[in-house]
């Protein structure tokens, strides 16, 4: 696995971990959109993020976006159970509170199919910190609908930051499946995604990872962790 890069510095890759356990089925239940005028959605998604961030107690919050089918759930579950999880894919969110180099973090994992694409906002308005994971054996078009994807929500948060005349939250971008044959190393895919041309005043990481096996999770969360201290986000130690 190749190192990642950093604006900040770089991301070492991890070793080698054991095999997953066998899967089971994730039977959390997720919010469905497809029944709901997106309308409401984003409304009711709305109240509930400005409903969490003015609890004054909490761990810090972390958004995490991606690509339908980049591994996102299966990311999150492999922090917070610590084994493999046979996911479903995500139609609405996913929260759950994950322990990662003694930090705790409250995540919250958005589908990625684009027609729930445009909710991202709603999660990511009043987020302390932004994860987006990228299937690193996908192809050309793929990659290249990432990186707008990628483009847009950071230009939205650069909307957000001068609105609320706040620094932009950190963005660690998980270069996922770096197990597949066909996994691009983590230095083409920062060209792939377009990171050196992300603002200046948007501090980023790139991190490669495996969510099946959790090879490299826990090295990325160290990365976010540390971006979020450079950039005074880090409220306070949740140990």
């Amino acid at each position: 696995m190749h190192p990642g890069n950093s604006r900040w510095g770089k991301v070492e890759p991890a070793g080698r971990v054991a095999s997953p356990v066998f899967p089971y089925v994730y039977s959390k239940v997720t919010v469905t959109v497809m029944v709901m005028g997106v309308g409401r959605v984003v409304a009711a998604a709305q109240s509930l993020v400005l409903g969490l961030v003015s609890l004054v107690a909490g761990p810090p919050h972390v958004v995490l976006v991606g690509l339908d089918s980049s591994g996102k759930t299966t990311a999150l579950l492999r922090l917070k159970y610590g084994q493999y999880v046979n996911a479903v894919p995500t139609v609405g969110f996913n929260c759950e509170r994950v322990r990662s180099g003694g930090y705790q973090w409250l995540v919250w994992d958005v589908g990625g199919c684009e027609r729930v694409r445009p909710l991202w906002r709603s999660y990511t308005r009043a987020t302390d910190a932004l994860v987006f994971v990228v299937d690193s054996s996908s192809g050309r078009d793929r990659l290249e609908e990432a990186r707008v994807e990628l483009h847009r929500l950071a230009r939205q948060q650069g909307v957000e930051s001068a609105a609320h005349n706040r620094p932009r939250p950190p963005l660690l971008v998980v270069a996922n499946k770096q197990d597949l044959p066909s996994a691009r190393p983590s230095h083409e895919l920062a060209v792939d995604l377009g990171l050196s041309d992300l603002p200046p005043t948007q501090p980023w990481s790139l991190a490669p990872a495996c969510a099946v096996t959790g090879e490299g999770l826990h090295e990325a969360m160290e990365a976010l962790h540390a971006l979020m201290l450079k950039t005074k986000r880090m409220p306070r130690p949740w140990k």
